[in-house]
């Protein structure tokens, strides 16, 4: 076996494209002939320096890679980045202690991991163009990455419901615990809404989907919890189909009572809107808003997440997504070669892996398929095999939602009668809930249980 030994000075600035056109042709080096192993080092006291440590069966295989089209097309841009001749040392490996040995499957894909997120650091930390703000959200990222890789060690290994016990009587004596101190009879974040929070015990830690027809509250419904929500746990609202300008009036139109046309027209009463926002203020320091875009991942929102915990101080938020399937159609990192239903159950299985992680509820909207959705007459039907590219949408889901309109029970318009109707719910029943909805001031409210 040999091993050959190349240190390299970089340009000013060089070193984040050097690094990634290196990474190509390593990963191009994996499938040569006589190929073993190769490292990449960044020696501590020069930034501006690589180390790198190829070894190779022979010295002929290394020659014969270096006239492989792939080597000939990154050697031009190498060079190129490099600001002196590069040297390089041969040598004959006479004691490898690492022959033979190959760690477990897991840890190395843990060891990769690493080495990933510190090359992807150490290229954004030299980057003068890249802005604090970024660079902490990148690290935020990187952090996350690892730690669901190690997570994901304990997946599909052998767990003995002996040993699960006492973590099961564990949760349930805090719970217990928790109940007689707060005097609370609703465990999870109460909704605001009685006979809700008395079927789903509040909203506790998994994936909950709200579906429906158009136009019959979806978004008013989300808005409304993410307030109330505010009074515990800070709220992320990831949004896809509303401007977070148009979100924030919502709400406060709400507040106040404000038709927020009124407000569109240079009609609104701004003596009572600006009220409503003094009186807001303790709800809008708990309620952040993310606009979704195509670049917008599940690692992102989680990054934001753990952010807005930290900042308030708490060990659980409310995730919100408006809504999953437009997300799971212009995702970027959805888009290689997936049917729109694929992408859909990917991003349902990656929010349900979000809950999981942040031991908080996320909910995200859903639309209905458009002969169940009765688009063409707003009504719906609360079934779950209505959920538009659903697939095996409503079986991870832990806790399903409709809401549709009221076919028994008549408003005053402008208000309308909707039911919002449990379909699934894991840890308990289901059942409806009879709610009026005001689309012109951007409320609901309960009028029956459940």
């Amino acid at each position: 076996m040999m091993t050959i030994v190349t240190r390299v000075t970089l340009k000013e600035a060089s070193a984040r494209e050097w690094d990634a056109a290196m990474r190509a042709r390593l990963d191009a080096a994996k499938h040569q002939p006589g190929w073993i192993a190769a490292q990449l080092l960044i020696p501590l006291e020069s930034l501006n320096k690589r180390v790198l440590i190829g070894a190779w069966q022979t010295r002929a295989d290394w020659e014969a890679w270096h006239k492989d089209p792939a080597f000939a097309e990154t050697r031009k841009r190498l060079e190129g980045l490099e600001a002196t001749p590069r040297e390089e040392w041969w040598h004959e490996v006479v004691l490898d202690t690492f022959k033979g040995f190959r760690a477990p499957v897991e840890p190395r894909r843990i060891t990769r991991r690493l080495g990933d997120a510190r090359e992807r650091l150490a290229a954004a930390l030299f980057d003068p163009t890249i802005p604090a703000s970024t660079l902490a959200a990148l690290l935020e990222e990187e952090a996350l990455r690892v730690q669901t890789a190690i997570r994901e060690t304990a997946a599909g290994r052998l767990q003995w419901a002996s040993d699960l016990v006492p973590q099961v009587l564990a949760t349930a004596d805090a719970r217990r615990q928790q109940r007689e101190q707060t005097g609370k009879a609703v465990f999870g974040v109460p909704t605001g809404f009685t006979g809700l929070d008395e079927a789903l015990n509040g909203l506790t830690e998994g994936l909950y989907l709200l579906g429906g027809p158009p136009g019959m509250g979806k978004t008013t419904l989300a808005l409304q919890l993410a307030v109330h929500a505010t009074h515990e746990v800070p709220v992320v609202f990831v949004t896809f189909e509303n401007a977070p300008t148009a979100l924030t009036l919502k709400a406060l139109c709400a507040a106040g009572g404000v038709n927020p046309q009124d407000v569109y027209r240079g009609q609104a009463d701004l003596a009572r809107l600006r009220a409503a926002a003094q009186a807001w203020q303790p709800v809008a320091a708990r309620l952040a808003l993310v606009e979704g875009s195509s670049r917008l991942t599940v690692a992102q929102v989680r990054a934001q997440a753990l952010r807005a915990m930290q900042h308030h101080g708490t060990t659980q938020c409310v995730v919100i997504v408006d809504y999953l399937q437009l997300w799971a159609k212009v995702a970027a990192e959805l888009r290689e070669g997936l049917a729109v239903r694929e992408r859909v159950e990917l991003l349902g299985s990656a929010l349900r892996e979000l809950a999981a992680r942040l031991h908080s509820p996320v909910l995200a909207l859903s639309s209905q398929n458009r002969a169940q959705g009765h688009y063409g007459n707003g009504k719906g039907v609360a079934a779950l095999d209505s959920l538009k590219e659903s697939g095996d949408l409503e079986y991870m889901a832990d806790v399903v939602l409709f809401l549709t309109e009221a076919i028994e029970r008549q408003a005053r318009p402008p208000a309308r009668a909707v039911d919002l109707t449990i379909a699934k719910n894991r840890h308990g029943d289901i059942g409806k809930l009879g709610l009026i909805f005001r689309p012109d001031l951007g409320t609901l409210r309960e009028e029956a249980t459940l």
